[in-house]
Protein backbone atom coordinates (compact mmCIF):
# COMPACT_ATOMS: atom_id res chain seq x y z
CA UNK A 1 0.00 0.00 0.00
CA UNK A 2 1.30 3.64 -0.61
CA UNK A 3 2.25 5.60 2.34
CA UNK A 4 0.41 8.49 3.79
CA UNK A 5 0.76 11.19 6.54
CA UNK A 6 -0.93 12.78 8.76
CA UNK A 7 -1.50 14.71 11.49
CA UNK A 8 -3.39 14.05 14.31
CA UNK A 9 -4.61 16.90 16.95
CA UNK A 10 -7.40 17.05 19.58
CA UNK A 11 -8.66 19.49 22.28
CA UNK A 12 -7.37 22.72 20.67
CA UNK A 13 -9.70 24.47 23.32
CA UNK A 14 -9.82 27.72 21.15
CA UNK A 15 -10.67 30.94 23.00
CA UNK A 16 -10.00 29.15 26.02
CA UNK A 17 -10.87 32.40 28.96
CA UNK A 18 -7.64 31.40 31.32
CA UNK A 19 -10.23 32.82 34.41
CA UNK A 20 -7.98 31.87 36.87
CA UNK A 21 -5.13 33.70 36.00
CA UNK A 22 -6.46 36.85 35.28
CA UNK A 23 -4.64 38.59 38.51
CA UNK A 24 -1.43 38.41 36.43
CA UNK A 25 0.35 41.20 34.64
CA UNK A 26 -1.91 42.53 31.78
CA UNK A 27 0.98 41.91 29.39
CA UNK A 28 1.82 38.28 30.46
CA UNK A 29 -2.53 37.66 31.01
CA UNK A 30 -2.96 39.10 27.12
CA UNK A 31 -0.19 36.85 26.01
CA UNK A 32 -1.67 33.62 27.80
CA UNK A 33 -5.28 34.70 26.74
CA UNK A 34 -3.70 34.30 22.84
CA UNK A 35 -1.65 31.02 23.42
CA UNK A 36 -4.39 28.77 22.28
CA UNK A 37 -4.50 30.46 19.20
CA UNK A 38 -0.33 31.07 18.39
CA UNK A 39 -0.26 26.82 19.38
CA UNK A 40 -3.03 26.28 16.61
CA UNK A 41 -1.31 28.58 14.28
CA UNK A 42 2.24 26.70 14.77
CA UNK A 43 0.21 23.18 13.95
CA UNK A 44 -0.74 24.66 10.63
CA UNK A 45 2.39 25.36 10.32
CA UNK A 46 3.58 22.09 10.34
CA UNK A 47 1.28 20.63 8.44
CA UNK A 48 2.03 22.74 5.77
CA UNK A 49 5.71 22.50 5.94
CA UNK A 50 5.83 18.76 6.62
CA UNK A 51 3.28 18.59 3.45
CA UNK A 52 0.97 15.93 4.94
CA UNK A 53 -2.32 14.01 3.22
CA UNK A 54 -4.25 15.55 5.80
CA UNK A 55 -5.09 16.69 9.01
CA UNK A 56 -7.39 14.90 12.03
CA UNK A 57 -8.96 17.21 14.23
CA UNK A 58 -10.57 14.81 17.27
CA UNK A 59 -12.78 17.11 19.18
CA UNK A 60 -13.26 20.35 21.26
CA UNK A 61 -11.94 22.75 18.61
CA UNK A 62 -13.49 25.26 21.25
CA UNK A 63 -13.54 26.07 24.64
CA UNK A 64 -16.97 26.88 24.75
CA UNK A 65 -20.21 25.29 22.76
CA UNK A 66 -21.25 29.01 21.47
CA UNK A 67 -18.01 29.21 20.56
CA UNK A 68 -17.10 33.01 19.86
CA UNK A 69 -16.96 34.61 16.56
CA UNK A 70 -13.80 35.86 16.60
CA UNK A 71 -12.41 31.80 17.56
CA UNK A 72 -14.24 30.49 14.45
CA UNK A 73 -12.73 33.65 12.09
CA UNK A 74 -9.01 32.72 13.63
CA UNK A 75 -9.75 29.10 12.77
CA UNK A 76 -11.46 29.35 9.39
CA UNK A 77 -8.49 31.89 8.40
CA UNK A 78 -5.77 28.62 9.59
CA UNK A 79 -7.72 26.57 7.64
CA UNK A 80 -7.54 28.65 4.77
CA UNK A 81 -3.88 28.35 4.66
CA UNK A 82 -4.59 24.36 4.53
CA UNK A 83 -6.98 24.74 1.56
CA UNK A 84 -3.85 26.35 -1.07
CA UNK A 85 -1.93 23.77 -0.53
CA UNK A 86 -4.84 21.50 -1.30
CA UNK A 87 -4.69 19.95 2.39
CA UNK A 88 -7.69 19.03 3.67
CA UNK A 89 -9.33 18.94 7.20
CA UNK A 90 -11.97 16.11 8.74
CA UNK A 91 -13.15 17.11 12.26
CA UNK A 92 -15.50 15.95 14.64
CA UNK A 93 -16.91 17.90 17.76
CA UNK A 94 -16.73 17.15 21.10
CA UNK A 95 -18.41 18.03 24.76
CA UNK A 96 -17.30 21.79 24.67
CA UNK A 97 -18.03 22.63 21.61
CA UNK A 98 -20.79 20.04 20.75
CA UNK A 99 -23.39 20.81 17.53
CA UNK A 100 -26.51 21.71 19.61
CA UNK A 101 -27.63 24.67 20.92
CA UNK A 102 -28.35 28.14 18.75
CA UNK A 103 -25.09 30.37 17.92
CA UNK A 104 -23.96 32.14 14.98
CA UNK A 105 -22.05 29.95 13.06
CA UNK A 106 -19.07 30.88 10.08
CA UNK A 107 -19.07 29.03 7.05
CA UNK A 108 -15.90 26.45 6.87
CA UNK A 109 -14.30 26.26 3.52
CA UNK A 110 -15.06 23.39 1.44
CA UNK A 111 -12.02 21.02 2.33
CA UNK A 112 -13.09 20.87 5.94
CA UNK A 113 -14.96 18.32 6.63
CA UNK A 114 -17.25 17.53 9.38
CA UNK A 115 -18.99 14.43 10.99
CA UNK A 116 -22.14 14.35 11.45
CA UNK A 117 -23.52 12.94 14.97
CA UNK A 118 -23.71 9.26 14.30
CA UNK A 119 -20.70 7.74 13.18
CA UNK A 120 -19.96 7.67 9.55
CA UNK A 121 -17.57 7.56 7.03
CA UNK A 122 -15.54 10.15 4.59
CA UNK A 123 -13.37 8.90 2.01
CA UNK A 124 -10.32 11.15 0.58
CA UNK A 125 -7.83 10.31 -2.44
CA UNK A 126 -4.57 11.44 -1.45
CA UNK A 127 -2.40 13.11 -4.15
CA UNK A 128 -0.18 10.10 -4.51
CA UNK A 129 -3.51 7.55 -4.98
CA UNK A 130 -3.96 6.00 -1.77
CA UNK A 131 -7.57 5.84 -0.81
CA UNK A 132 -8.20 6.51 3.08
CA UNK A 133 -11.44 5.92 4.76
CA UNK A 134 -12.34 7.68 8.04
CA UNK A 135 -14.72 7.24 10.19
CA UNK A 136 -16.45 9.30 13.14
CA UNK A 137 -18.93 11.19 14.91
CA UNK A 138 -19.39 15.07 16.23
CA UNK A 139 -21.29 15.32 20.34
CA UNK A 140 -24.94 16.22 19.14
CA UNK A 141 -25.42 17.31 22.84
CA UNK A 142 -22.56 18.33 25.85
CA UNK A 143 -23.20 14.96 27.41
CA UNK A 144 -22.75 11.64 25.13
CA UNK A 145 -22.70 8.71 27.73
CA UNK A 146 -23.86 5.82 25.74
CA UNK A 147 -21.35 3.69 24.34
CA UNK A 148 -21.34 4.97 20.63
CA UNK A 149 -18.26 3.18 19.77
CA UNK A 150 -20.81 0.08 18.92
CA UNK A 151 -22.09 2.02 16.10
CA UNK A 152 -18.66 2.36 14.53
CA UNK A 153 -18.63 0.22 11.07
CA UNK A 154 -16.27 -2.17 10.97
CA UNK A 155 -13.27 -1.58 8.80
CA UNK A 156 -13.70 -3.93 5.37
CA UNK A 157 -12.74 -3.62 1.53
CA UNK A 158 -9.54 -2.10 0.54
CA UNK A 159 -7.40 0.98 1.44
CA UNK A 160 -6.17 2.73 4.96
CA UNK A 161 -9.24 2.60 7.55
CA UNK A 162 -8.66 5.46 10.21
CA UNK A 163 -11.11 6.26 12.88
CA UNK A 164 -11.60 9.85 14.70
CA UNK A 165 -13.36 9.66 18.00
CA UNK A 166 -13.75 12.07 21.52
CA UNK A 167 -13.99 9.70 24.32
CA UNK A 168 -12.99 8.12 27.38
CA UNK A 169 -11.72 4.49 28.21
CA UNK A 170 -12.57 3.55 31.70
CA UNK A 171 -9.41 2.64 33.25
CA UNK A 172 -7.37 5.71 32.73
CA UNK A 173 -10.46 8.02 33.17
CA UNK A 174 -9.59 10.24 36.55
CA UNK A 175 -9.61 14.05 35.84
CA UNK A 176 -12.88 13.84 33.24
CA UNK A 177 -16.20 12.72 32.98
CA UNK A 178 -16.74 9.41 31.19
CA UNK A 179 -18.02 10.78 28.09
CA UNK A 180 -18.77 8.40 24.80
CA UNK A 181 -17.07 5.67 26.79
CA UNK A 182 -14.74 2.61 25.40
CA UNK A 183 -12.81 0.00 25.69
CA UNK A 184 -9.90 -0.59 23.87
CA UNK A 185 -11.31 -4.07 22.89
CA UNK A 186 -13.91 -2.66 21.25
CA UNK A 187 -11.84 -0.60 19.39
CA UNK A 188 -9.66 -3.49 18.16
CA UNK A 189 -12.60 -5.20 17.36
CA UNK A 190 -13.33 -2.37 14.77
CA UNK A 191 -10.74 -3.99 12.56
CA UNK A 192 -8.67 -0.15 11.88
CA UNK A 193 -5.98 0.87 10.68
CA UNK A 194 -5.52 4.10 13.45
CA UNK A 195 -7.59 5.17 15.94
CA UNK A 196 -7.51 9.06 16.14
CA UNK A 197 -8.79 10.04 20.26
CA UNK A 198 -9.50 12.77 21.87
CA UNK A 199 -11.27 14.42 25.26
CA UNK A 200 -7.85 13.05 27.64
CA UNK A 201 -5.58 16.06 28.04
CA UNK A 202 -2.67 13.79 28.84
CA UNK A 203 -0.71 12.63 25.65
CA UNK A 204 -0.99 8.77 25.64
CA UNK A 205 -0.44 5.72 23.34
CA UNK A 206 -2.77 3.18 24.83
CA UNK A 207 -2.38 0.51 22.25
CA UNK A 208 0.24 -0.32 19.30
CA UNK A 209 -0.54 -2.48 16.13
CA UNK A 210 -2.67 -0.68 15.23
CA UNK A 211 -2.15 2.52 17.51
CA UNK A 212 -4.88 3.66 19.74
CA UNK A 213 -3.59 7.34 20.56
CA UNK A 214 -4.62 10.46 23.13
CA UNK A 215 -2.42 13.18 21.25
CA UNK A 216 -3.52 15.42 24.56
CA UNK A 217 -4.19 19.32 24.16
CA UNK A 218 -1.73 21.76 22.23
CA UNK A 219 -1.57 24.08 25.05
CA UNK A 220 -1.17 23.58 28.94
CA UNK A 221 -4.10 25.57 30.35
CA UNK A 222 -3.32 25.18 34.13
CA UNK A 223 -0.57 24.02 36.12
CA UNK A 224 -1.91 20.02 36.36
CA UNK A 225 -1.16 20.50 32.45
CA UNK A 226 2.79 20.01 32.06
CA UNK A 227 5.24 19.41 29.89
CA UNK A 228 5.05 19.58 25.88
CA UNK A 229 1.92 19.86 24.33
CA UNK A 230 1.12 18.92 20.54
CA UNK A 231 0.33 16.72 17.68
CA UNK A 232 1.04 13.72 16.15
CA UNK A 233 2.70 13.04 12.46
CA UNK A 234 1.58 9.52 11.78
CA UNK A 235 3.04 7.89 8.77
CA UNK A 236 1.43 4.70 7.55
CA UNK A 237 2.91 2.40 5.20
CA UNK A 238 1.05 -0.89 4.66
CA UNK A 239 1.32 -2.68 8.37
CA UNK A 240 4.20 0.07 9.05
CA UNK A 241 3.23 3.23 11.79
CA UNK A 242 5.67 5.76 12.80
CA UNK A 243 4.72 8.50 14.60
CA UNK A 244 6.49 11.48 15.70
CA UNK A 245 5.55 14.00 18.20
CA UNK A 246 5.27 17.69 16.83
CA UNK A 247 5.49 20.21 20.39
CA UNK A 248 3.51 23.31 19.47
CA UNK A 249 2.65 24.66 22.77
CA UNK A 250 3.26 28.70 22.95
CA UNK A 251 3.57 28.53 26.86
CA UNK A 252 4.97 25.46 28.74
CA UNK A 253 3.51 24.95 32.18
CA UNK A 254 6.73 23.14 34.86
CA UNK A 255 7.99 22.25 37.73
CA UNK A 256 11.18 23.41 38.95
CA UNK A 257 12.72 22.17 42.08
CA UNK A 258 14.68 24.04 44.19
CA UNK A 259 16.72 22.37 47.06
CA UNK A 260 16.71 23.96 50.49
CA UNK A 261 19.87 21.94 51.70
CA UNK A 262 22.22 24.33 53.56
CA UNK A 263 19.56 27.01 53.36
CA UNK A 264 19.74 29.35 56.83
CA UNK A 265 18.52 32.86 55.69
CA UNK A 266 15.78 33.77 53.18
CA UNK A 267 17.90 35.79 51.35
CA UNK A 268 19.53 32.76 50.17
CA UNK A 269 16.61 30.99 49.36
CA UNK A 270 15.83 33.72 47.41
CA UNK A 271 19.07 34.27 45.81
CA UNK A 272 19.13 30.44 44.98
CA UNK A 273 15.17 30.50 43.66
CA UNK A 274 16.18 33.61 40.95
CA UNK A 275 19.10 30.82 39.68
CA UNK A 276 16.41 28.37 39.12
CA UNK A 277 13.92 30.49 37.45
CA UNK A 278 16.89 32.60 35.49
CA UNK A 279 17.73 28.77 34.18
CA UNK A 280 13.83 28.54 32.83
CA UNK A 281 12.45 29.14 29.25
CA UNK A 282 9.52 31.42 28.80
CA UNK A 283 7.29 29.33 30.75
CA UNK A 284 4.74 29.22 33.44
CA UNK A 285 6.91 28.07 36.58
CA UNK A 286 5.74 25.90 39.92
CA UNK A 287 8.19 26.47 42.24
CA UNK A 288 8.72 22.93 44.48
CA UNK A 289 10.59 23.69 47.37
CA UNK A 290 12.63 20.29 48.70
CA UNK A 291 13.72 19.49 52.03
CA UNK A 292 13.59 21.62 54.97
CA UNK A 293 16.90 23.62 55.43
CA UNK A 294 18.01 25.02 58.46
CA UNK A 295 15.57 27.86 58.18
CA UNK A 296 14.24 29.98 61.33
CA UNK A 297 10.96 30.53 62.45
CA UNK A 298 10.41 34.00 60.73
CA UNK A 299 11.63 32.45 57.47
CA UNK A 300 9.33 29.86 57.41
CA UNK A 301 6.33 32.31 58.18
CA UNK A 302 7.51 34.30 55.48
CA UNK A 303 7.22 31.55 53.05
CA UNK A 304 3.67 30.17 54.34
CA UNK A 305 2.25 33.59 54.21
CA UNK A 306 2.89 34.30 50.66
CA UNK A 307 5.87 36.60 51.39
CA UNK A 308 8.43 34.97 49.77
CA UNK A 309 6.01 34.29 46.35
CA UNK A 310 5.28 37.96 46.67
CA UNK A 311 8.50 38.86 46.52
CA UNK A 312 9.70 36.66 43.28
CA UNK A 313 6.55 38.41 41.53
CA UNK A 314 7.38 41.66 42.11
CA UNK A 315 10.96 41.27 40.54
CA UNK A 316 9.33 39.61 37.69
CA UNK A 317 6.69 41.88 37.33
CA UNK A 318 8.61 44.55 35.05
CA UNK A 319 10.93 41.99 33.54
CA UNK A 320 10.04 41.27 29.30
CA UNK A 321 8.64 37.78 28.17
CA UNK A 322 6.32 35.35 29.73
CA UNK A 323 8.03 33.63 32.42
CA UNK A 324 6.45 33.99 35.30
CA UNK A 325 5.98 32.11 38.79
CA UNK A 326 2.97 30.88 39.87
CA UNK A 327 2.80 29.31 42.68
CA UNK A 328 5.61 28.03 45.34
CA UNK A 329 4.89 24.58 46.53
CA UNK A 330 6.29 21.74 48.95
CA UNK A 331 7.53 18.30 48.33
CA UNK A 332 6.20 17.35 51.50
CA UNK A 333 3.56 19.04 52.76
CA UNK A 334 2.29 17.31 55.74
CA UNK A 335 4.92 19.46 58.30
CA UNK A 336 3.30 22.24 57.07
CA UNK A 337 0.08 21.44 58.08
CA UNK A 338 0.82 19.57 61.13
CA UNK A 339 0.43 22.60 63.54
CA UNK A 340 -3.21 23.87 62.05
CA UNK A 341 -6.44 22.68 63.64
CA UNK A 342 -8.45 19.46 61.98
CA UNK A 343 -10.89 22.41 60.27
CA UNK A 344 -7.95 24.31 58.63
CA UNK A 345 -6.53 21.31 57.11
CA UNK A 346 -9.63 19.50 55.85
CA UNK A 347 -10.43 23.34 54.11
CA UNK A 348 -6.19 23.70 53.06
CA UNK A 349 -6.80 20.13 51.11
CA UNK A 350 -9.83 21.20 49.59
CA UNK A 351 -8.43 24.45 47.91
CA UNK A 352 -5.64 22.43 46.99
CA UNK A 353 -7.61 19.75 45.13
CA UNK A 354 -9.92 22.52 43.73
CA UNK A 355 -6.69 24.26 42.40
CA UNK A 356 -5.04 21.89 41.07
CA UNK A 357 -7.85 21.14 38.49
CA UNK A 358 -9.35 23.13 35.95
CA UNK A 359 -11.79 24.37 38.82
CA UNK A 360 -13.58 27.49 36.39
CA UNK A 361 -14.28 24.58 33.79
CA UNK A 362 -15.61 21.95 36.89
CA UNK A 363 -18.11 25.03 38.46
CA UNK A 364 -19.13 26.43 34.96
CA UNK A 365 -22.43 24.78 34.61
CA UNK A 366 -22.90 25.27 39.10
CA UNK A 367 -22.07 29.22 38.09
CA UNK A 368 -24.83 29.57 35.08
CA UNK A 369 -27.41 27.93 37.11
CA UNK A 370 -30.41 30.73 37.33
CA UNK A 371 -30.57 30.95 41.27
CA UNK A 372 -27.21 31.66 41.56
CA UNK A 373 -26.42 33.87 38.26
CA UNK A 374 -28.83 36.09 38.95
CA UNK A 375 -26.62 36.99 42.12
CA UNK A 376 -23.89 37.49 39.94
CA UNK A 377 -21.57 35.70 41.87
CA UNK A 378 -18.38 34.67 40.83
CA UNK A 379 -15.43 32.40 41.34
CA UNK A 380 -12.06 32.91 40.44
CA UNK A 381 -8.14 32.76 41.89
CA UNK A 382 -9.06 35.84 44.41
CA UNK A 383 -11.98 33.58 46.20
CA UNK A 384 -9.19 31.17 46.85
CA UNK A 385 -6.67 33.68 48.24
CA UNK A 386 -9.30 35.37 50.46
CA UNK A 387 -10.34 31.80 51.85
CA UNK A 388 -6.71 31.10 52.89
CA UNK A 389 -6.47 34.37 54.17
CA UNK A 390 -9.06 33.75 56.42
CA UNK A 391 -8.02 30.22 57.16
CA UNK A 392 -4.69 31.70 58.59
CA UNK A 393 -2.30 31.50 55.60
CA UNK A 394 -3.13 33.79 52.09
CA UNK A 395 -1.49 30.79 50.57
CA UNK A 396 1.15 30.23 47.88
CA UNK A 397 -0.64 30.51 44.71
CA UNK A 398 0.71 33.45 42.18
CA UNK A 399 -1.69 36.25 41.69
Amino acid sequence: MKKIRFLHAADLHLDSPFKGLKNLPAARFKHIQGSTFASFERLIDEALKREVDFVLISGDLFDEEDRSIRAQARLVQQFERLKEKEIPVFIIHGNHDHLGGFRVQLDMPPHVHIFSERPEWKQVRTKDGADVSIAGFSYGSRHIHERVITEYPKAEGGGYRIALLHGSEGSIEADHEPYAPFTIKELLDKGYDYWALGHIHKRQILHQDPYIVYPGNIQGRHRKETGPKGCYEVELEGDRTELTFIPVQEVEWIQKSVSLDGVTRFGELYNRIREAVDSCGEDMIELRLEGKGSLGEEEWRRIQNGELLDTIQSAMEDEQGIKWVHRVSFAEEKWVLDERDPFSQIMFEMLDELEQGDWASSLSELMDHPLIYKHGLQVDQEVFHDVRKLLGTPGKEGR
